[in-house]
């Protein structure tokens, strides 16, 4: 054999083990943080289809395995802080900008105010809710320019309440305004039948029967939503979905499935 055909054959052959290897170690198994999101029997609503194949879209794209973990959103906040995984639907503020490393956001939520009575009927933009008390479940932010408008422009009061009773405290006055994000598609026509015409009947609650609730004529503030690790923990696979996101936005594969999101 020729020096010329060996080398060319060790080549081949070191090509074949670097990629192998290269192949066997490329899977990073993570823990992926999700909030807890409880129905009125105090059992967790179940994933989406939609929200199931986001996920599969970025263990193929980014070679991750998910093991997801549900938690109240506080404390998987926490887990994530201290290294033992990453989070999942995070948005971002001043403070947890200081705090954890934020992908490239992959998804805009036009965020509207839902509300009751005929004072709130004409909501347009966020000085309308000057004064307003804003409900929202523990440790919920929308953006930076909801964090900076809380306690300024509206008082914000958290619970643990499910979506179902915290509309019975706009009817009791006890707050004003739910702040509710939708997929981009949808119209402020959409956002009134699905809350009046599907959800209201579906909780069949004599409280809630026969109910219209207001939808702002515009979105209030616009959040965008990210994966996102503590700033000294798996910033590796945070650059993977990084590069999956824009992969996914510039072929369309990602934007498909983000579509009825």
């Amino acid at each position: 054999m020729s020096n010329f055909c060996f080398l060319r054959v060790w080549l081949s052959l070191l090509f074949c083990i670097l990629s192998l290897s290269s192949q066997a170690q490329s899977v990073r198994h993570v823990k992926l943080f999700y909030p807890e999101n409880i129905d009125t029997k105090g059992k967790q609503i179940p994933l989406t289809p939609e929200q199931t194949k986001v996920f599969q879209y970025f263990e193929k794209e980014a070679a991750l395995k998910f093991s997801i973990v549900i938690l109240p959103w506080k404390r998987a906040q926490l887990e994530v802080e201290r290294g033992n995984g990453i989070i999942y639907g995070f948005s971002k503020s001043l403070e947890r900008l200081d705090r954890y490393r934020f992908s490239l956001p992959f998804l805009n939520l036009p965020v509207w105010a839902i509300s009751y009575g005929p004072e709130n009927a004409q909501i347009a933009e966020l000085k309308d809710l000057k004064g307003k008390i804003v409900a929202t479940s523990v440790g919920i932010t929308h953006g930076i320019e909801f964090e900076r408008a809380r306690e300024t422009v509206f008082t914000v009061t958290e619970d643990f309440l499910s979506y179902q009773e915290r509309l019975k405290k706009l009817i009791a006055k006890r707050s004003d305004i739910i702040l509710v994000p939708y997929n981009q598609q949808v119209s402020r026509e959409q956002v009134e039948f699905t809350i009046n015409r599907k959800l209201i009947p579906g909780f069949d609650d004599p409280e809630l029967n026969g109910r219209v609730f207001n939808v702002s004529i515009n979105p209030i503030f616009i959040d965008t939503i990210h994966f996102a690790s503590s700033k000294e923990h798996w910033s590796e696979v945070v650059d993977r979905i990084d590069s999956a996101i824009e992969r996914g936005l510039k072929n369309g594969s990602l934007s498909k499935l983000l579509l009825n999101y």
